[in-house]
């Protein structure tokens, strides 16, 4: 059993399927295209509240197992309550490794705008997260370099993210070069 955390706080948590329901509180519902259908989902019950965090990209179990803190990102999500089912999962044998059959991916496609007051796009980058859809184990990008870049993709320090700028088949080859962008180096410990 995992120690589960809710703002640093214990709380309890446990992987479930569910139908995503609709939520007419947010006119841009980020799950609204997902209405009607199955996903992973982690039940939080933190005091007296229980509320859902999507788990598809396994982040929802990410968030309550390492502190629940701000750092871990996390989408809430409105399920319907009566779809509640226990999370299936193809490892039976604890001391078996997962022979990792069946995968999960999150992609969140955004615009760049020119600024905060200009809402002129001047790039779009995929974000992509793979996991295992059976132990929620993540995947991680090799040989792309840790950063964010409009030339090339990057990934997360984590290695779990792969972030991929992208353009309308229709733009210009340039399109979207002028972005900033960062990249992370590691250098060892000096020696002597």
């Amino acid at each position: 059993m995992s120690d589960t955390r809710w703002n640093g706080e214990p709380c309890t948590a446990r992987r479930i399927t569910a139908i995503v329901a609709d939520n007419q509180n947010f006119p841009l519902y980020w799950a609204r295209h997902l209405v009607g259908t199955r996903r992973n989902i982690v039940e939080v019950v933190y005091g007296k509240s229980t509320f859902y965090l999507d788990d598809e990209d396994g982040s929802g179990w990410n968030k309550v197992t390492h502190g629940g803190s701000p750092h871990w990102a996390h989408s809430n999500i409105s399920i319907e309550a009566a779809s509640i089912e226990p999370r299936s999962t193809a490892q039976t044998d604890p001391d078996k490794a997962c022979p990792h059959d069946n995968f999960g991916a999150y992609v969140a496609v955004n615009k760049v705008t020119a600024s905060e007051t200009d809402p002129t796009v001047v790039g779009y980058h995929a974000d992509i997260k793979v996991t295992c859809s059976d132990c929620n184990e993540p995947f991680r990008w090799t040989g792309v370099p840790a950063g964010s870049s409009p030339r090339q993709p990057m990934c997360s320090v984590d290695e779990t993210e792969l972030r991929a700028p992208l353009r309308p088949a229709s733009a210009d080859p340039d399109f979207g070069m002028g972005l900033p962008g960062f990249s992370i180096s590691y250098r060892g410990p000096k020696e002597g």
